[in-house]
């Protein structure tokens, strides 16, 4: 993924939600709460899991767009929180970028941001014109799931 693609889709996950409705400061406060509400790779971690076990319940619908843009969202707050080491060359928006990663995590969090797809599936459902939410690879799920403690996917591969 080039680096230019990398800003715009974290623009998209992000700050493009927010910006539709609120004047500047505004965004960026609500912004900020995103971010200050990551206070731990290991939350990050654990919250993660819990959206792909309903991604696993749901597959379809409301619930499939709300939890995997969800994972897309967390990871994107994360970057923030580690001074753009995920993403890269991402800048804070108040945050002190003080959570340490540790390079499994740094990995981890990296690969389950690579499977975050653009789509204008239901956009109209969506404050944005462009939808963004988790779809991996069959062997990204597998590496993913298996860093997060989870069981394989019933998926059909």
């Amino acid at each position: 993924m080039k680096k230019s693609w990398k800003i715009i889709l974290f623009t998209v996950i992000v700050i493009a939600p927010i910006t539709n409705k609120l004047p500047a400061i505004a965004q960026q406060q609500n912004l900020q709460k995103i971010v200050d509400s990551i206070q731990s790779v290991e939350q990050v971690k654990r919250d993660i899991a819990r959206l792909i076990t309903t991604v696993d319940n749901c597959r379809v619908g409301s619930c499939f767009n709300f939890s995997s843009t969800a994972i897309c969202e967390l990871v994107a707050a994360l970057d923030v929180q580690v001074n753009g080491q995920i993403v890269g060359e991402m800048i804070s928006v108040g945050s002190e970028g003080k959570i340490p990663i540790s390079q499994n995590d740094l990995a981890l969090m990296r690969d389950i941001f690579s499977q975050c797809k653009p789509t204008n599936y239901q956009y109209w459902n969506f404050e944005s014109m462009l939808h963004v939410y988790y779809v991996p690879k069959p062997a990204i799920d597998q590496k993913v799931r298996q860093a997060l403690g989870l069981p394989p996917s019933k998926r059909r591969k």
